[in-house]
């Protein structure tokens, strides 16, 4: 069995591009990449705590490490597809890995909750496209089909991630992943599931939301085989911006507060920074919506974003290191204290759910607004 274990774990991290030096190190148990190498060719016995670390940290189920040969194969299952935005700096694999163990999370919980939660459900609109033929006008004119669909209102910015959390039932995840990595999106049997980068300022998660719900609409075997092709991959992505853009800036409203804002007069730094916070958008998405309406041409565009005052004011990506950032989103938390304050689920179960140690559960619970103690009669 120690030999079976061995390979599963050497399969699992290579599979999510670990080196066995950077594996131990990742741990954090004080092995040696010599302890690692005789633990995957089964030469050394593993702990209970030490695989415990593992599963962990490689975002997998223990049952997948102790399973038997005929429960469960030699190597892990393929992974479902994730459509990145922008890959984080270092190797997206773990990333990955956690993002799909938190919407399998997810989906435990709902399905624990499912007769306990009367809000009816709604299906996301799907629309078959090929990047061979679809232009920028038709995803503008698909946004504002959307936006008309799921009844979001004047200023999508501000009610968007409730409406597809709540009553679409999309799984967002929010996590860590740096500079670089701005959001991606999977589609597969734990449902529809959607990653932001929890260090990013509102608006600029406002958006990723946008252009990852192209990505779900538009989502078809098909299509993953076309984006394979590097130009067709940056192409679907210009045309997920052009679609978050005309979703979260709706034309005939724009116009409107343009005009109630500015009238005939010029344009001002205060009177752009305005409209941005209206429509809850990044100064830069309301200054090229604006370009391709005619408001504004490309050069005024430029020289905009190349002022030290928008940039500092729009371009900062981070909020203060002081701010707590969740991995999971409120919908998620709230499904995951009920079934934890009707036992479905046990407090160990929780804090793995919710990724916290059991100490820090307490706390957890506090900072989103939940007391631990109410549950106790």
């Amino acid at each position: 069995m120690k030999e079976t274990i061995g390979e599963r774990i050497k399969a699992a991290r290579e599979a999510q591009g670990y080196t066995q030096d950077e594996f131990v190190q990742r741990l954090q148990l004080g092995w040696s990449r010599q302890i690692l190498s005789s633990i995957e060719k089964g030469t050394r016995d593993i702990k209970a705590l030490e695989l415990s670390k593992i599963s962990k940290t490689l975002h997998l189920e223990l049952s997948y490490f102790l399973a038997s040969p005929i429960e469960s194969s030699q190597k892990p299952a393929a992974a479902p597809a994730v459509l990145w935005r922008e890959k984080p700096t270092d190797s997206h694999k773990p990333q990955e890995a956690e993002f799909i163990q938190y919407c399998k999370n997810y989906r435990f919980l709902e399905n624990l909750n499912c007769l306990k939660e009367t809000v009816d459900i709604y299906t996301v609109p799907n629309k078959k496209i090929s990047l061979h033929q679809f232009t920028y006008d038709e995803a503008s004119t698909l946004a504002e089909e959307i936006r008309n669909a799921m009844n979001l209102g004047d200023y999508p910015g501000t009610s968007l991630l409730k409406i597809l959390e709540d009553k679409y039932k999309i799984k967002f995840i929010f996590l860590n992943m740096g500079p670089n990595g701005s959001a991606a999106s999977c589609i597969y049997d734990f449902g529809t599931c959607i990653l932001i980068n929890s260090i990013e300022v509102a608006w600029r998660q406002n958006f990723s939301i946008a252009h990852e719900l192209f990505h779900i609409i538009t989502w078809s075997e098909s299509l993953l085989n076309e984006i394979k092709d590097n130009k067709l991959w940056d192409y679907n992505e210009k045309l997920a911006n052009a679609f978050a853009a005309s979703l979260l800036l709706p034309s005939e409203v724009l116009h409107r507060e343009i005009n109630k804002i500015v009238g005939k007069k010029n344009f001002t730094k205060a009177s752009l920074v305005v409209l941005a916070r209206q429509f809850d958008v990044s100064l830069e998405s309301l200054l090229w919506r604006m370009k391709f309406l005619r408001f504004i041409n490309e050069k005024t565009v430029k020289e905009l974003l190349d002022d030290e005052q928008i940039r500092s004011w729009d371009k900062e990506s981070f909020q203060s290191k002081n701010i707590i950032h969740y991995s999971v989103s409120e919908r998620f938390f709230r499904l995951a204290y009920l079934a934890y304050s009707q036992s479905d689920i046990s407090k160990s179960r929780l804090a793995e759910i919710l990724g916290v140690s059991l100490a820090e559960v307490p706390d957890t619970l506090a900072k989103h607004g939940y007391n631990e103690y109410l549950l106790v009669d």
